[in-house]
């Protein structure tokens, strides 16, 4: 009989398994240990595509995958049939007894008997199942209905729960490549100014120790001025005193190196919709180097404003601030040769003055 501290148990493992996906295997052996089976999983189905988590021997999981799953009539009709409801053995494994799944993969498994239920709608399916070999007694006793019927909504539970994981792991990582993809550096950081965040241009900018540092998981500046300007900026963006007011505020941030000073924007980030407790304030670093600027590629500006080859690499040296003299060197072209790809750029884009048209490369750059 199985007890409230059985099923207890049970239940904690798929939900372990739902975080840590890992854990299936182990939390599914135990599910198969309580029924007193020789094996079980979930299984998973798109189309004519299966795949599973199981608690089986490894061979026939391999044999499974590699062939059997094609012939695997049971559970053709466990993903066809009513969701949550219970199927067993008798109603679909004994009448099929002369198919060759049955023959080559159930019996030699021992898996000629055992419940079956379908966890899900939609497009993909998943099915829970655990079976055993024919005994004397049918496998679905009232105790095992009961147990099987009792674990259906964890199991759904803890597969929602699953995909949900997913979907959220999958959204950060693409907003963290989104973020790589930005040539400033960006820093977010949480109570106390710990940094929670960072991308790669915040990264090469730490990585240069030009000033800015990263130690004890705070940014932290070399310039003791500086450094009190930033956990000035930093803590009202967080919410200075326990207010609720929040606000943003802007510095230069010198370089050792004599370099152009890093231009610093600190800004608190709200979350709309929610109350925010001030532990849970997050607040973002924006560190923009000046002397970083990267260029569009020649191919964008080609496509976007039907620049020639050599207009867009006059252009190109254009925003670099290089001038018609460093230019005309830099292609081994005439002066005269680069004025004139010049006004064509200047046609093509739409503008009439040098510093307008670097203004707008510039916007092309991220």
């Amino acid at each position: 009989m199985v007890t409230v501290e059985d099923f207890s148990r049970l239940v904690a493992g798929v939900y372990a398994a739902a975080v840590t996906p890992e854990h299936w295997e182990p939390a599914l052996r135990d599910v198969v240990g309580t029924f007193d089976a020789a094996g079980g999983g979930l299984v998973f189905a798109c189309g004519s595509s299966r795949w599973q988590v199981a608690a089986l021997a490894l061979e026939a999981v391999k044999s499974y995958a590699e062939h059997y799953c094609r012939l695997d009539h049971v559970l053709a009709a466990v993903e066809k049939g009513p969701v949550g409801v219970v199927r067993t053995g008798s109603e679909l494994i004994l009448p099929h007894q002369d198919t060759e799944f049955h023959a080559d993969w159930i019996r030699p498994n021992g898996l000629d008997d055992g419940l079956f239920v379908r966890l899900n709608s939609g497009t993909t399916t998943s099915c829970f199942a655990v079976a055993s070999p024919r005994r004397s007694e049918s496998f679905d006793t009232a105790e095992r209905v009961k147990l099987m019927s009792g674990l259906v909504p964890h199991l759904q539970q803890a597969l929602r729960t699953q995909d949900r994981l997913a979907a959220l792991s999958q959204r950060s990582v693409d907003l963290n490549e989104a973020l790589d993809t930005v040539g400033h550096g960006i820093i977010i950081v949480g109570s106390g100014g710990l940094l929670i965040n960072l991308n790669s241009a915040a990264q090469r900018i730490a990585r240069a120790e030009d000033g800015v540092r990263i130690r004890s998981g705070r940014i932290t500046a070399d310039c003791a001025d500086t450094g009190l300007q930033l956990q000035r900026a930093i803590h009202l963006a967080l919410g200075a005193e326990g207010s609720k007011v929040r606000s943003g505020r802007s510095f230069l941030w010198g370089r050792p190196s004599g370099k152009r000073p890093y231009i610093v924007h600190v800004l608190p980030l709200h979350r709309g919709g929610t109350d925010e407790t001030l532990t849970q304030a997050r607040a973002l670093v924006l560190i923009i180097d000046p002397e970083h600027q990267p260029e569009p590629p020649a191919a964008l500006l080609r496509r976007l404003h039907g620049l020639t080859k050599a207009e867009a690499a006059v252009a190109l040296c254009l925003a670099r601030g290089a001038g018609v003299k460093e230019i005309s060197e830099e292609l081994s072209v005439s002066p005269t040769t680069v004025r004139t790809h010049l006004q064509g750029v200047f046609d093509k884009t739409d503008t009439h003055r040098q510093a307008e048209l670097v203004r707008h490369l510039v916007r092309l750059c991220l």
